[in-house]
């Protein structure tokens, strides 16, 4: 017999190096660690040679003398081109921010979303409308209240005002009242449906979000608001249902319904009296939302307490999911979120962009001190109690940050989070406004908010808007008061967030609302601590600088 040849061996499992890579393979009898290993390794390289060929940035390490190679080959591209062909280029950085957020909304299912709420009477609904309505803003969303009362309050009935009707209004035998209330909450809805359908054509790609700020308390009610939706393409219609047993909650929001145009001018033990009434007629009628409605297709979320709890259902689309998301978060605990710049830095003070070099200035070292001794002495004259009396700081993970919370850190849990990082300046970082080139600062000052730095990591303010919205949502879910400890793009945009829609002033003044387009410009100074109330009416303001020590 013809002796069987010898198997030939196995060739190594090698793969070759290509642009520089490092050589990976797999020896023999090493295991299924290491090959796991090699693999991860290998679809690592592998991503980041396709992210790089598509030149986007991961994490820019490169040094200051590559990065200011890269800007000089920036200036001199635009200093070499013709004018037209400069201000073309700068014009297509800029706008980025907006192609990338028109492309983002042209992707969501549901571009006319209405939310229209359930409850009875001072069960919150207000608070959470005012919340909801800043956060979709916040999102870039169009959003809208439409509020039945308030149309109420605007009419007369045989000359006299519907301000202030007393509960007989609000009963259900009271067939005049019932036909009046029904033609009112049409009259609101078919303002709804026309601002929704006809939105300006500069902002035709946004999503709209249409709020119906009414009690809805009963299945027919809700029947006919689906009945009307369903006559309008691509309408989705959601209900958010507040639901409140806890006394406590309750008692406050009696307090506060009697400061409405309906009660403010009346005695207090009699418009609670009336208000009360008021309550027991919309009880006498109402109908919690079951899922059996609409043919067990209704849309809802479910609020108990104010966030104690939350039930969803069928809130399907990224409009819808985000509401639901946001609502899971927010409270009515009393604290303080205080805002501040990082301490004063050499690199700051000779306005070099962006660089990191952690040295402070003396003013700065000072200030260090100061803001912890602040803290301190803030808390022993502040009469927020429970949970809200507790103080966690956040700040950014820069030397700078690190330098600055450094005394806090020894009294206060301290965390940190790359969200917090200066807006990037991509081939601009660490070159000093002096130095940048005209056509650069046109294009900045033309539009501040989309204006995006050139090179890798270059970034715009609705770049930092969307990147700092898990930390809103985390703001909102704090029930502890807050330090936050960041750079001043994004500082400028937290604080255009909880300061958008009615704000009130605890010194006196009375800032107006702050828009998207605001932010760039919002004036926040150097050591100086901003003290954020955030509450059911706005956000109260309040400002703390190291020679104010009298304001304690």
């Amino acid at each position: 017999p013809k002796p069987k040849p010898e198997p030939t061996p196995k060739p190594k499992a090698t793969m070759a190096p290509a642009d520089g890579a490092v050589q990976l393979w797999a020896q023999p009898g090493a295991g299924l660690a290491f090959a796991t290993i090699a693999s991860v390794l290998l679809v690592a390289v592998r991503v980041r040679r396709q992210l790089k060929e598509l030149n986007l940035h991961i994490n820019d390490t490169a040094s200051l003398a590559e990065r200011k190679k890269r800007f000089d080959t920036s200036v001199r591209y635009l200093a070499e081109a013709p004018p037209s062909m400069s201000v073309a280029l700068l014009d297509r950085d800029a706008s980025i921010g907006k192609e990338i957020g028109q492309q983002r909304f042209k992707r969501i299912m549901h571009k006319k979303l209405i939310v229209a709420m359930v409850g009875l009477p001072a069960r919150g609904k207000s608070y959470i409308v005012k919340m909801l309505v800043r956060y979709l803003s916040w999102m870039g969303y169009e959003s809208k209240l439409f509020n039945v009362g308030e149309l109420r309050r605007k009419l007369t009935l045989g000359g006299k005002s519907l301000t202030g009707v007393d509960a007989s209004f609000f009963q259900a035998n009271n067939a005049d009242a019932q036909r009046m209330r029904e033609q009112m909450a049409s009259m609101v809805q078919d303002l709804l449906y026309e601002w929704l359908e006809c939105p300006p054509d500069d902002n035709k790609n946004k999503p709209r979000v249409a709020i119906f700020d009414a009690t809805n308390t009963t299945a027919a009610r809700r029947h006919g608001l689906m009945e009307r939706a369903e006559q309008h393409s691509g309408v989705k219609l959601m209900f958010i249902e507040s639901i409140c047993n806890d006394e406590a909650i309750l008692r406050q929001n009696y307090s506060l319904k009697l400061q409405n145009n309906d009660y403010k001018h009346m005695e207090p033990e009699k418009a609670l009296t009336d208000f009360m009434e008021r309550v027991r007629a919309y009880e006498a009628v109402y109908e919690e939302i079951s899922d059996q409605e609409n043919g067990g297709n209704i849309s809802y979320i479910k609020l108990y307490n104010v966030g104690q709890k939350v039930t969803t259902r069928h809130c399907t689309g990224f409009v819808p999911s985000s509401i639901s998301l946001f609502l899971q978060n927010i409270h009515i605990t009393p604290r303080k979120i205080w805002l501040t710049l990082h301490s004063e830095s050499i690199d700051q003070q000779n306005g070099v962009l962006g660089r990191d070099s952690g040295n402070l200035t003396d003013a700065g070292r000072m200030y260090s001190m100061y803001l912890s001794k602040f803290i301190n002495r803030r808390l022993d004259h502040l009469d927020v109690e429970g949970v809200g009396g507790d103080v966690v700081v956040i700040s950014g993970t820069s030397r700078l940050h690190a330098e600055t919370v450094s005394h806090l850190q020894i009294h206060y849990d301290t965390t940190t989070t790359p969200l917090l990082r200066e807006l990037g300046g991509g081939d601009c970082t660490g070159v000093a406004n002096c130095d940048l080139p005209p056509e650069i600062l046109e294009a900045r000052n033309r539009d501040k908010l989309h204006f995006r730095y050139p090179g890798l990591g270059g970034e715009s303010y609705m770049d930092v808007i969307q990147r700092v919205q898990p930390l809103i949502v985390e703001l909102e879910r704090q029930r502890r008061s807050v330090v936050i400890v960041g750079h001043l793009a994004v500082l400028r945009c937290l604080y255009g967030y909880f300061m958008s829609g009615s704000v009130t002033d605890m010194v006196g003044k009375d800032p107006k609302p702050i828009g998207m387009d605001d932010i760039p410009y919002i004036d926040l100074k150097a050591h100086t601590v901003y003290e954020l109330s955030p509450g059911p009416f706005g956000t109260e303001t309040r400002t703390f600088a190291p020679e104010d020590d009298d304001l304690f």
